[in-house]
């Protein structure tokens, strides 16, 4: 026993010595080495692997629980992060606002998918400010530039405001100020353009087409509502002049039609309720216009109606004058050729007895004729076509047989009564080309959802993430936590301490001693305590560790005192020989 002590106390301080004789600046990896070596460290790095994969499950955990999150839209006013979260809470996406910055706060994984349903609601409907710009005009700047910057602030804080209106998603707005002349001849009026970007399946009415044209003209000097132009999206001038017509016709026609085929409509629902129950019959009716303005001009002329409207009488008389004044060449003038007469009478225009040379008459008489002219205006809301169709719910009959209600289709005659009231109701003619279906079909009385598997249901997922969560939970216990107690609470020296120093056949050997009927407390101890003092000096040999041969020792120590104490009594008493 004194030899064993003595080997371990020069093995000890050759290690000692070993380890002073290292340099400083040695090798990293055997200090690493040493430093794992020694029994302290080999006592706390279960610990140490303990606490550090508690601290891994945790943050794991923490990450599953918490997804990570990121900014959805930065520098947002208050009143569009309010529809913002507001429409994103609707979706069903986990919103949060950041309580540093106030930002909205999304998960990773939703990130682009929220994007994209708040640009289909058209959110953010933010403007930049325009007069914000006006701060950052430099000094020395022209005038043209100045002017530039006060048009483009001017016209930003109008898109501002006509993007408050509900169905504009987006505005731009165009002015175009013609610079001041002295001349007023010279002298161009402003005109403005705004483009409307309008919410998907929205439409402007002229309300609102006339507020924006009077919001612009009211906000630019000189400009006249007529100078102001709107476009939506698709190119559609929404704008028209108070005063034109065509706008105002294509309104009233629209108006006019959708009244009359829901005044067709509710006569016909109301006329068949009665005879299939309320409830039991849709109708629809499509009616197609002739909007077009037709104006006719006639003319007409009546043969045997006639008027003498103007006439006119003319007569010449010729007679032959006595010679007068100087004889000469003049006034010897030869005689008229003779006309030759056939019958003997005088011809007309001859000279009579009276001295009458020559005489003629006419006379021209104007009738009028009877005519007529008339100008027909056409109707532009004729009738061209009617299409009407009438749905029956089928009837719920008692089968005689069964007993039980059965849907059966309404039967054809009734079906061809009610076609024939119909169209006696609404006035169908058939020359016209109308149509009227009437057809007996069996209602959905519940609507029927979309099935949802169970595997892909959301709990599903939530719970396959808390049981894996426990899983983990459960191998680091069992896996680290629990070893690491056992370490903890068996002495030191392994598992031959824990069978109090016995090999495995004793160890065996005490877990199957038999006892007898009749054997009392001291003869059970009488027979555990043989076996377990067999503790022999070959078990230091045995032991692999430091811990392990200190156990040992300790043990023997305590088992046989009276031999340790004469072992230390014959090495001290050696030692005192020695000195003596």
């Amino acid at each position: 026993m004194a030899t064993n002590t003595q080997t371990l106390d020069r093995t000890t301080a050759v290690n000692s010595g070993g380890n002073s004789l290292v340099p400083a600046s040695g090798n990293m990896l055997a200090t690493i080495r040493n430093v794992t070596q020694q029994p302290s460290f080999q006592r706390a790095f279960p610990t140490l692997i303990a606490v550090l994969a508690i601290a891994i499950c945790l943050i794991v955990f923490a990450i599953m629980q918490k997804p990570e999150r990121t900014t959805l839209y930065a520098s947002l006013p208050e009143a569009e992060k309010s529809r913002i979260v507001d429409a994103l809470t609707n979706a069903g996406v986990d919103v949060t606002l950041d309580p540093t910055t106030g930002e909205v706060m999304v998960p990773a994984a939703d990130y682009h998918s929220s994007r994209i349903q708040l640009a289909a609601l058209g959110l953010p409907q933010s403007v930049p400010d325009g007069y914000d710009t006006l701060g950052n005009i430099p000094m020395g700047t022209s005038r043209s530039v100045e002017t530039m910057r006060l048009k483009q602030a001017q016209e930003v804080e109008l898109a501002r405001s006509i993007t408050e209106i509900s169905a504009v998603r987006s505005a731009r707005v165009h002015l175009a100020l013609p610079e001041k002349s002295v001349f007023v001849r010279e002298q161009m009026p402003p005109t403005a353009s705004v483009f409307l970007q309008l919410d998907r399946g929205r439409a402007m009415d002229e309300n609102q087409v006339a507020a924006i044209i009077n919001l612009v003209a009211a906000s630019v000097p000189s400009l006249a509502k007529d100078n102001v132009t709107v476009v939506d999206q698709s190119g559609r001038l929404l704008s028209k002049a108070p005063d034109d017509p065509s706008s105002i016709l294509t309104d009233n026609q629209l108006q006019y039609r959708m009244r009359l085929e829901n005044i067709y409509r509710s006569r016909i629902e109301s006329l068949v309720t009665p005879i299939v129950g309320p409830g039991n019959a849709t109708a629809r009716v499509n009616i197609d216009f002739d909007f077009t303005r037709r104006e006719v001009t006639e003319e007409s002329v009546d043969p045997e109606g006639n008027a003498l409207r103007s006439e006119q009488s003319t007569l010449d008389v010729t007679s032959k004058s006595a010679a007068i004044g100087i004889p000469g060449a003049l006034s010897n003038t030869a005689p008229t050729e003779a006309e030759l007469i056939t019958d003997g009478s005088q011809a007309a225009g001859m000279s009579d007895k009276n001295g009458v040379q020559s005489e003629s008459s006419s006379q021209v008489r104007n009738y009028e004729v009877s005519r007529k002219v008339q100008t027909t205006q056409q109707p532009t809301n004729t009738i061209v076509r009617i299409n009407a169709a009438l749905l029956v719910r089928d009837q719920k009959v008692k089968d005689p047989e069964t007993g039980e209600m059965v849907v059966r289709p309404v039967d054809a005659s009734v079906l061809a009564d009610i076609e024939n009231l119909v169209a006696s109701a609404i006035g169908l003619q058939a020359d016209r080309g109308d149509v009227l279906t009437v057809k007996s079909q069996p209602f959905i009385e519940e609507l029927e959802g979309i099935e949802v598997d169970w595997y892909e249901a959301e709990w599903v997922e939530g719970l396959a993430k808390q049981v894996g969560m426990i899983l983990m939970l459960a191998v680091v216990s069992l896996g680290v936590i629990r070893p690491l107690l056992n370490r903890l609470l068996v002495p030191a020296g392994g598992e031959m301490v824990a069978r109090g120093g016995l090999s495995d056949e004793d160890a065996a050997a005490l877990e199957s001693v038999e006892v007898n009927a009749g054997e009392t407390l001291e003869d059970i101890k009488a027979k555990l305590k043989p076996k377990k003092a067999n503790i022999s000096m070959e078990m230091l040999d045995t032991a692999n560790t430091y811990d392990d041969k200190v156990a040992i020792i300790r043990m023997i120590v305590s088992d046989e005192a009276g031999r340790v104490s004469n072992v230390f009594k014959q090495m001290m008493k050696k030692e005192m020989d020695v000195l003596g």
